[in-house]
């Protein structure tokens, strides 16, 4: 995820000198009015990409906060709580492979409930939030919003 957000800020940065050239370039016409206006268009232009790479400042922050922490989902889960739970995992319905029990209080395998926190934010059986983590991205999109200029 740390990847994509990068990603997204070289692609908001790649085109400004071009852009930018363009846009000055209205200033090469023989008039004092066509140098004003492209010095004008040049200077809105910087301010919108500005504008909008402090507004995409704090989707970095978060992402590189969660790219530094674990997500935590819960404890590993001791023979007893698996065995209330039959020694069966819910989701793969197989035995338990490092079995976690969830805040809720409910048990499965490591691997499954991951897979699953990379969609979904809640317990499969009870739907209490046990994931604050963004999961954007992981579905394999790689725009964030239509870029225009």
């Amino acid at each position: 995820m740390l990847l994509e957000e990068l990603c997204q800020y070289y692609r908001m940065f790649v085109p400004i000198p071009v852009w930018f050239r363009y846009l000055i370039g209205y200033g090469e016409l023989n008039s004092g009015l066509g140098w004003t206006l492209g010095i004008l268009l040049g200077l809105l232009y910087l301010i919108l990409k500005i504008l909008s790479f402090f507004g995409q400042l704090r989707n970095f922050r978060q992402v590189l906060r969660i790219f530094c922490t674990r997500p935590h989902y819960g404890v590993p889960a001791s023979k007893r709580q698996c065995s209330e739970s039959d020694d069966i995992c819910s989701i793969c319905q197989a035995e338990f492979q490092k079995p976690i029990l969830l805040l809720c209080q409910h048990t499965f395998c490591e691997e499954c409930i991951s897979l699953w926190f990379n969609r979904e934010k809640t317990c499969p059986l009870c739907r209490t939030v046990i994931s604050d983590h963004v999961n954007k991205w992981k579905d394999g999109a790689t725009s964030m919003h239509l870029q225009i200029f």
